[in-house]
């Protein structure tokens, strides 16, 4: 039976999958509890740098995954 991606693409989808899911999860929270009080939590480098690169990443992976051809026997 023929598949349409090797063992090793299907690793790098759920590796992007991953890189893309721990972006996201970085992103939650730093909100107020108390709609009137401001909250700089939401400034702190996670959100703003750390947290954009690994979704980044993740879609890079993504696309490498689907476009990389394995060997041709």
């Amino acid at each position: 039976m023929d598949f349409a991606f090797s063992k090793k693409n299907y690793i790098l989808l759920f590796v992007g999958l991953a890189f893309m899911a721990s972006g996201l999860i970085l992103m939650i929270g730093g909100g107020s509890d108390d709609p009137i009080v401001f909250s700089d939590e939401i400034f702190n480098t996670t959100r703003l740098t750390i947290a954009p690169i690994l979704l980044a990443a993740g879609f890079i992976i993504e696309i490498f995954a689907i476009m990389h051809k394995g060997k041709q026997a």
